[in-house]
């Protein structure tokens, strides 16, 4: 696995989600929006939400500055090659499956488990409890405090929680480890209005 190390133009933003019929679809107050169009209103009404004290907060946030630099992993992969062919297809042609993906992120923890004031705090009320589906939104090129803007370049994964494992060594500061359990990735996409 390689790790790739987070810097201030990274944004990771956690969009509660909900399957209806196989497809996910991000959950905002205004309803259900699939996840393939999401739009830069849609992701900064959680891109705000920094704190569990935010007013927005409850089912997503913006993570980025929870996140650890060195246990990082949010990216995509090769794709899976199928290689089912009928009689049609040219002998060495390859169809590409499902886009591919790695979802690995760790986040501290706060010295005061009672915060509500912290972004360590929001990291954990997220991704303390196995299979909470959510939409990860990642963008680079903007810090994270930045809004979200139409044309800016995102990834999308649709991932659920898995059991958050404690990582840390003595005398370390504390983290929480996610290996979201992966489920499936839109490409780079540019945000419309």
């Amino acid at each position: 696995m390689v790790d790739k190390i987070i810097n201030e133009t990274d944004t990771v933003v956690l969009i509660g989600a909900y399957e209806v019929l196989g497809s996910p679809k991000a959950v905002l107050p205004t309803g259900l929006v699939d996840w393939d169009a999401l739009t830069a209103a849609n992701i900064n009404y959680y891109a705000a939400v920094t704190t569990p004290a935010h007013a927005n907060a409850g089912a997503g946030g913006n993570v980025t500055c929870a996140i650890a630099a060195d246990s990082f992993t949010l990216n995509m992969t090769d794709s899976t090659e199928e290689e089912d062919k009928t009689l049609c297809d040219p002998g060495n042609s390859v169809d590409l499956g499902e886009l591919n993906f790695d979802a690995e992120i760790s986040g501290y923890r706060d010295a005061n488990p009672a915060a509500t004031d912290s972004d360590f705090k929001l990291w954990k009320n997220l991704t303390f409890k196995a299979d909470v589906p959510y939409i990860i939104v990642h963008r680079v090129g903007y810090d994270s405090s930045t809004a979200f803007a139409v044309g800016q370049e995102i990834y999308t994964y649709y991932v659920h929680t898995d059991h958050p494992q404690n990582v840390h060594a003595d005398g370390k500061k504390q983290k929480i480890m996610q290996s979201f359990i992966k489920k499936a990735a839109l490409g780079p996409r540019n945000l419309a209005a």
